[in-house]
């Protein structure tokens, strides 16, 4: 009976979309067949996923790759790069930007055209710009993969368009994407709405380009804009499918998901085409960072600071607590947290006080507190006198002590005053020795006498 139920374990354990981590919110109608829902900052920790190790076609989304290699290695993105015949050419079944032949961009206006509409002519451009051609681009970025530990990822061309051998993972992207947000200037990039590209000496008009991401470029009102995006990467190719990888932020944290292979080809304007995929994203990303994550704060934790401080020179100590503002607080992983949670004596504290408290008045800022918790900082405050310095009061000086008048000796009943007993045996002695000389003086001279009258 043990054995049968031990292997009926096993059997379920093995059954698909069993995981360590959740397969998606409740009630929810994912419609791609691999994805995979991570922490930003951390994306060895996964929320959600499906399929996450499945090779497939990431198709656009690949220009990150394309992106990030461009920062790093272009110095100054006013660099500039003439439009070859190559890229202007391009078919029209490309996603393009839309580049002119002999027209000079500079290498930040590629970089919009690239991710902002996905142009296949940009990443031709870029890619022949930092490595020559795009054999030695892909040399490029294939090392890079292998750098950032995405072992299930092949790059056969710079834009993701579809090419047989070309292949990624939901969780490669997402350890790419992941690496790439360091990097100011790609957040700056994939969190632009719309960028306007103006005339120069061969194209005459401007050229605005809109981000193909829904998520930050439709309107408010649209099911699929969502305020907690801060950017991301569409994709599509026919045999792939529709793909994105988007970042939501909240407090602080940030989450990316990765959603691969769709099939939501819904409207012939790629404007307004992937409906259920972004709509996918934006339930991934906010529900993760409300349920996922805790709010850190100091109402959280119910976290307060007093202190009494002794100052040199006053009456009694100044009384100092901490003020923070209102909203100030970092989500993290919950699973990051736990011990926290459980403890809070494990909050590390930091205080620096930076006024001179013998002045302080009761209200003043004097200084500063900083609470962190495994290396991050969760909230900042101001320390702040709850009390005044009160100067400890001068001490009245005090007189030196005054030698006592003796006091006279009694008078001894001879009426001698004030004289020493010693001297007064010396008196005596002095007198009697006085009186045996005189009595010894007048018997010498009686005897002296009576021999003349003999």
């Amino acid at each position: 009976m043990i054995r049968a139920l031990s292997l009926l374990l096993a059997a379920v354990m093995l059954l698909p979309g069993v995981a360590s981590v959740g397969t998606a919110p409740p009630d929810a109608d994912i419609i791609a067949p691999y994805y995979i829902v991570v922490d930003a900052e951390d994306p060895s920790i996964v929320f959600y996923e499906r399929d996450p190790d499945e090779r497939c076609i990431p198709a656009s989304t690949m220009k990150i790759m394309t992106c990030i290699l461009t920062l790093e290695l272009v110095q100054d993105l006013e660099e500039t790069v003439e439009v070859t015949k190559q890229a202007a050419g391009m078919s029209e079944r490309n996603s393009l930007m839309h580049v002119i032949a002999g027209e000079t961009l500079t290498v930040r206006q590629l970089l919009y055209g690239l991710m902002l509409h996905s142009g296949n002519d940009a990443a031709l451009l870029l890619a022949n710009y930092i490595a020559v051609n795009v054999s030695d681009y892909c040399d490029l970025a294939n090392a890079k993969a292998a750098e950032l530990g995405m072992n299930d990822t092949h790059f056969l061309n710079a834009s993701g368009a579809y090419r047989g051998g070309q292949y990624s993972t939901a969780r490669d992207m997402a350890i790419l994407t992941s690496y790439a947000l360091k990097n100011d200037m790609f957040r700056t990039l994939i969190g632009t709405a719309r960028y306007t590209i103006e005339a120069n000496d061969v194209r005459k008009e401007p050229m605005e380009l809109v981000n193909s991401n829904r998520l930050i470029s439709d309107e408010p009102d649209s099911d699929c804009y969502s305020d907690i995006c801060i950017g991301g990467k569409t994709g599509s190719t026919t045999v792939g499918g529709q793909c994105l990888v988007a970042v939501g932020q909240r407090d602080g944290a940030e989450v990316i998901a990765v959603l691969i292979g769709a099939d939501d080809y819904t409207h012939r304007d790629a404007n307004k085409r992937m409906p259920h995929v972004f709509q996918n994203a934006k339930l991934f990303m906010e529900y993760s960072l409300e349920n996922d994550y805790a709010l850190l704060s100091p109402d959280t934790l119910d976290y307060t600071y007093q202190k009494d401080v002794t100052v040199e020179g006053l009456a009694a100590p100044v009384a100092i607590s901490a003020q923070f503002d209102e909203g100030v607080g970092l989500r993290l992983p919950r699973q990051k947290i736990d011990p926290l949670l459980a403890d809070t004596s494990l909050l590390e504290t930091e205080t620096q006080v930076s006024a001179d408290l013998s002045a302080a008045q009761a209200g003043d800022i004097v200084g500063t507190i900083s609470c962190s918790y495994g290396g991050r900082t969760l909230f900042s405050g101001t320390l702040v006198a709850d009390t005044s310095a009160v100067p400890a009061p001068t001490p009245s000086p005090t007189p030196l002590p005054s030698t006592p008048e003796p006091e006279p000796e009694p008078n001894s009943v001879f009426g001698i005053g004030n004289l020493s007993i010693g001297f007064l045996i010396f008196a005596g002695v002095s007198l009697a020795l006085l009186g045996s000389l005189i009595v010894l003086t007048a018997n010498y001279i009686r005897r002296t006498s009576g021999r003349r009258d003999r």
